[in-house]
């Protein structure tokens, strides 16, 4: 007899099912981003962040090609989608709060953040994916620094300006 969990993990399989239930997820992974990204982004840019994410998610493509670096001539490809985990990891945390979130990552054996979403737990990937990010580089050094966007030299010998609005 199949439970309803086991089910929808089944269904979250398929492409088209997947992109459905990956939507009704919002809210649990917009209330996970208000735990674990920094207040100071307030609700908009929470939620901004989060649905940024979700997006991310959507539009993975699992066996696309990634670049190889400098120096490395082996070609890699992305590896299956996260979307089933991601679903499962938020039904989990739904109404646990920071605790379930720490515990979750405990249990994870999650001790680092990755250097981009790797899978591993929603939690940690939806932390990479913002703190890797300009927008968070920038409202860490309270600069708009704009790391990975291409700029001109024009006015690269003068510092960053201070970022609109942040104290």
């Amino acid at each position: 007899m199949m439970n309803r969990r086991t089910l929808l993990r089944w269904l979250a399989t398929i492409p088209i099912f997947s992109r459905w239930a990956w939507a009704q997820s919002t809210e649990d992974l917009r209330a996970l981003a208000a735990i674990v990204l920094p207040a100071e982004l307030g609700v908009d840019g929470i939620r901004r962040v989060a649905d940024a994410f979700a997006v991310w998610v959507r539009d993975y493509r699992p066996g696309a090609g990634m670049d190889h670096g400098y120096g490395f001539t082996r070609l890699r490809t992305k590896p299956p989608s996260p979307a089933a985990t991601y679903l499962k990891q938020l039904q989990e945390l739904r109404g646990g709060g920071r605790d379930a979130v720490l515990a979750a990552m405990e249990a994870g054996k999650i001790t680092a953040m990755p250097m981009t979403p790797d899978g591993r737990h929603v939690a940690s990937d939806l932390m990479a994916f913002y703190f890797r990010s300009s927008e968070a580089n920038d409202l860490c050094y309270r600069a708009a620094i704009g790391r990975d966007q291409c700029r001109g030299l024009a006015g690269s010998d003068q510092p960053p300006a201070p970022l609109k609005g942040k104290a």
